[in-house]
């Protein structure tokens, strides 16, 4: 989980790697149970001293109600450490699909007609949208293995080298790579529209704000209304979308509440995004503010999949 501060100001934690290593340990040798007792007491550590964590998901999970209230809809009773839970068992997940170990069809399900999304442009290069909300390491480590399209994953951060490293462990055939950049310059765009012109499949998180952002520069952002608040969500997604030219696709994998099932949620955003060249920035604006009225819809449903421990409305 992240810090203070934005989320992109954080180090990477020096034993980030062999946390993740001795929590496969535990899960593969310990079992189910022993894995949830042993997250359990981790987590309860953790909610005790993580302050700024607890607070920022009371009032993420405080707005998801105010916007149900608006809408009409019935508050929830949301816990903070039920959602700092979601959050461990989203791990646990991670590792299972990785290892092959969540079934699509039994364990993870699409939601409606959602699979006729992804379909519907099978024969062509696409470019998904994803988040930091639900799990969509699932969804990728399934894609990659019933599928033969190769999946091009865009981190904004460093800090996927070492996961980068830790996948290829588990899954040492997968159709996945991770590219790695702090910006989204001029080289990363040719490569990865060459990557779209080969029919692959190009996917980014479009929900933070990239490492280079400084709150002290002009940096390339919209605020946009979402949960009542205005927050600040990056261009360059959308900006990238605009240039590769090809079918956008938001995606997300959202883990069930009652039948604890991931729901793989697929919404045809538009078959090509094109920018208004007159007044970029307003075409811009409406397309991130369209973008964040479908993670709303998706949140004030799925309040515990929302995995941004961090000031998120920051100014």
């Amino acid at each position: 989980m992240q810090d203070n501060k934005n989320w992109n100001e954080q180090k990477e934690f020096k034993g980030g790697y062999y946390g993740l290593k001795i929590m496969l340990f535990i899960y593969n040798f310990g079992g189910r149970y022993i894995f949830n007792f042993v997250l359990l007491i981790v987590m309860f550590f953790y909610y005790l001293i993580a302050k700024k964590q607890r607070q920022y998901s009371r009032e993420f999970l405080d707005s998801v109600n105010t916007t149900r209230e608006k809408r009409g809809l019935k508050k929830l009773k949301l816990s903070t450490f039920a959602h700092f839970m979601s959050f461990g068992f989203m791990l646990m997940d991670k590792l299972k699909s990785w290892q092959g170990k969540i079934v699509l069809g039994k364990d993870v399900c699409y939601r409606g007609d959602c699979e006729n999304v992804m379909i519907k442009y099978k024969d062509q290069g696409r470019f998904i949208v994803c988040s930091h909300f639900g799990d969509i390491e699932a969804l990728r480590a399934i894609y990659t293995k019933n599928s033969p399209y190769i999946i091009n994953s865009i981190f904004y951060t460093d800090n996927a080298k070492n996961y980068n490293r830790f996948l290829k462990t588990l899954s040492p055939t997968s159709n996945i790579n991770i590219i790695t950049t702090t910006s989204m310059g001029p080289d990363t765009a040719v490569l990865l529209k060459e990557k779209i012109d080969d029919r692959q499949i190009v996917a980014i998180a479009a929900d933070r704000i990239p490492t280079t952002y400084n709150s002290n520069q002009n940096n390339r952002t919209c605020s946009v209304e979402f949960l009542g608040r205005k927050a600040k969500f990056p261009q360059g997604p959308f900006i990238l979308a605009s240039i590769l030219k090809c079918p956008i696709i938001l995606v997300f994998g959202l883990k069930n509440p009652i039948t604890k099932i991931i729901d793989i949620v697929c919404i045809d955003f538009c078959e090509k995004l094109i920018l208004d060249r007159r007044d970029k920035e307003a075409s811009l604006q409406k397309h991130i503010q369209r973008y964040a009225k479908e993670l709303e819809d998706l949140v004030i449903e799925y309040p515990y999949q929302w995995f941004n421990f961090f000031d998120f409305f920051k100014e």
